[in-house]
């Protein structure tokens, strides 16, 4: 086990250091001129006529393409539009990028492939295997440049990248790979537990960035004395049953990664795990913190500025045939001591291991970064919350209720704002993340545990975590959001009159617009339905707003009360059989989290289903989403905060609203439910998917 243990780290450590060299390294001064043209520039085809628009001066068109949305794409997006902009590619100003995400539907990833090389565009970034592959099919003509990430094994994608030399590939086509530390997680996997002898996974065999990781864990859980079991999928809806029977195989643990499709759905995994008592591990850094005992993989945001290295050298002028195509590993290892507590075998987490965490989910579900982040830096510490960037390290904690899709775009907001001015985590500010997941107990456990830490910012979102600090915390200041209507919470008795340590960004659904996005659909609508969870406050409060915007259009808004998931299968058919026109499902804890069986039921009544959460028509059933911008929302959050670190008093910055709306067709479950979306409403829509 010691041999095991060198070779693990020893294998981690080459890993990082081979990715470190390539995170440091410029790729222009690596590039080796192979076609004869002086410096490496490109001198015919694609890039010449990209670099020619670039020299004049002339946007540039870049299509980004993504297979679905998931935490590894959305990462190595992020990494990718920072990246360009370091280079000095800014979009809005010389290069203007179109996103789009087939949501793991092949007909809609080929059409968007089809798109970027129509000749609308100048330059193509694909995210994922499934993307790379539609993207090198649509493109086999070399009409446009094209840039890879995220990609498991490019060699093995049959693109025509060669395994033994990575500089042949199509003279249009290049980027970089990121395989997946199978090995590693397994033989981590049998450090934690000695006694493992029966692995299960669930992966979809028609995906190759998949097979491949299959073939590696079959190997090495040979060499390892276990047995891998695996279960096939053809798609993300059918994980958590295939995860259910893996489980009553006999499996003592979940191993996931490099599969599209299981990564999409891997909360189905973690319920699955859960209810057998064995735990999930995986190939990706971020598990941890959505489930996992540990997972071990790339740092995502790196790999999307490596790919945004590349795409910039080529918008600089160097030619895409001589770049080589390199596997890039920068590894990050995260772990979850809650999850041990669950586990009906005697896992265990020894000390070298967790020395090795970049981050750590304790067993109170608070996350920390690797280093010490309750205490302050070496820089004094003096009172006051005036000092700019560098003065002071702040202490700040971030707690959320539960797990959604509005909390993580608000954080990823709140982040973008630190670091659009400059903040650094871990030398301006160390940030330590929490999440109840939806229990109260928790919930006021962690409020405790902020006041003795020495906390020097509160930020939360949800109705019930201000409800829960406005009670508990009055000495240091508290920045909400994603909360309804903070003066129900017991913040204020108005936006201007609040408690004086309590500001923040407020998320009121925008009622008029979902309704009239509604009836724009369906003019001869008389009666819509809505599930309502009576024990939150903020869903009450958010189906009184829109009950009053319907009744005064002629509407009669019904509603069928749910205050568990376990209440909402049985919630929402019962309201489908109140003869309703459509399904408006408001805002609430309860639905952010567990809107797959309301999706599930309109689909197949085929009784139109809309929201007022973005995720609701990119990721589940609605055919039209009118959602607050969370992420902008995240961002103002991060402005209020900065200016209270900045020396302003909280009680004087008024409660403001998010800024943004955003409408969100998804033309794909519209057609399931027979709708013709106006074109008044597309002309509204900033995202449509499904196309």
């Amino acid at each position: 086990m010691v041999r095991l243990m060198k070779s693990l780290f020893l294998g981690i450590f080459l890993i990082v250091a081979a990715s470190a060299v390539l995170l440091v390294s410029d790729y222009r001064g690596r590039v080796q001129n192979m076609s004869g043209t002086p410096g490496g520039l490109a001198s015919d085809g694609p890039a010449a006529a990209l670099h020619g628009k670039v020299r004049a001066g002339r946007p540039v068109r870049v299509a980004v393409l993504k297979w679905t949305a998931s935490v590894t794409t959305d990462e190595t997006y992020e990494g990718l539009v920072a990246g360009l902009a370091e280079r000095g590619f800014e979009h809005g100003k010389n290069v203007m990028l179109d996103t789009f995400s087939a949501e793991g539907d092949m007909p809609t990833a080929v059409s968007m492939a089809q798109n970027a090389c129509g000749g609308d565009y100048d330059l193509m970034l694909t995210i994922s295997t499934p993307m790379l592959q539609v993207g090198a099919t649509a493109n086999k003509e070399g009409k446009v440049v094209h840039v890879f990430g995220a990609v498991t094994d490019p060699y093995a994608a049959g693109v025509g990248i060669s395994r033994e030399n990575h500089r042949e590939h199509p003279a249009w086509l290049t980027g970089v790979g990121t395989f997946q530390p199978v090995r590693e997680v397994l033989e981590l996997t049998k450090r934690l537990y000695p006694d493992l002898t029966r692995v299960g996974t669930v992966m979809n065999p028609s995906e190759a960035c998949s097979q491949a990781c299959y073939e590696l864990a079959k190997k090495t859980c040979a060499e390892l004395g276990v047995e891998l079991v695996a279960v096939t999928v053809d798609n993300s809806s059918a994980v958590y049953e295939a995860a259910s029977a893996l489980a009553s195989q006999g499996v003592q643990v979940f191993a996931i990664g490099g599969d599209n499709s299981v990564e999409s759905a891997f909360d189905s995994v973690v319920r699955a795990a859960d209810a057998a008592g064995i735990p999930v591990v995986g190939y990706a850094s971020m598990y941890a913190e959505k489930g996992a005992l540990f997972g071990l993989g790339a740092n995502y945001v790196e790999v999307g500025r490596i790919q945004a290295q590349v795409a910039a050298d080529i918008l600089g002028g160097v030619s895409p045939v001589d770049i080589p195509v390199e596997n890039v590993m920068p590894l990050k290892l995260s772990l979850n001591k809650n999850v041990l507590k669950k586990l009906r075998d005697p896992w265990r987490i020894p000390p070298e291991v967790e020395a090795q965490a970049a981050i750590i989910v304790d067993e109170s579900g608070t996350r920390h970064l690797s280093q010490d982040v309750s205490a302050p830096s070496g820089v004094p510490t003096a009172a006051g919350a005036g000092a700019a960037p560098g003065a002071r390290r702040w202490n700040l904690h971030y707690l959320n209720y539960v797990d959604s899709a509005p909390q993580e775009e608000t954080l990823r907001g709140f982040l973008k704002a630190l670091r659009d001015e400059g903040w650094t985590e871990g030398k301006e500010y160390t940030l330590t993340v929490s999440n109840a997941q939806g229990d109260m107990p928790t919930l006021a456990a962690m409020v405790d545990n902020v006041l003795t830490q020495n906390a020097d910012m509160l930020v939360l979102t949800s109705t019930p975590t201000l409800q829960t600090a406005v009670k508990k915390v009055r000495d240091i200041p508290v920045i909400f959001g994603v909360v309804a209507n903070p003066v129900l919470a017991g913040a204020g008795t108005s936006d201007t009159d609040h408690l004086p340590n309590v500001t923040g960004i407020s998320s009121a659904s925008a009622y008029g617009e979902g309704a009239a996005a509604l009836l724009a659909c369906l003019p001869g609508a008389k009666r819509v339905g809505t599930l309502v969870n009576p024990s939150e406050s903020n869903c009450v409060y958010n189906f009184e707003q829109l009950k009053a915007v319907f009744a005064a259009k002629g509407v009669e808004l019904v509603s069928v009360s749910v205050s568990t998931p376990t209440e909402i299968p049985d919630g929402i058919r019962a309201l489908l059989s109140m003869n309703v026109d459509a399904v408006l499902q408001v805002a609430g804890n309860l639905f952010f989290s567990s809107f797959a069986p309301i999706s599930k039921a309109c689909l197949e009544a085929k009784t139109p289903l809309f929201g007022f959460d973005t995720s609701t028509a990119t990721k589940g059933g609605a055919a039209v989403a009118v959602a607050r911008d969370y992420v902008a929302g995240g961002e103002e959050m991060g402005h209020v905060a900065l200016r209270v670190l900045r020396g302003e008093k909280p009680a004087a910055i008024p409660f403001a609203p998010i800024s943004r709306t955003i409408v969100t067709i998804n033309e794909k479950n519209a057609a399931r439910y027979g709708l013709d979306i106006p074109a008044s409403l597309r002309q509204r829509a900033n995202v449509v998917s499904g196309e």
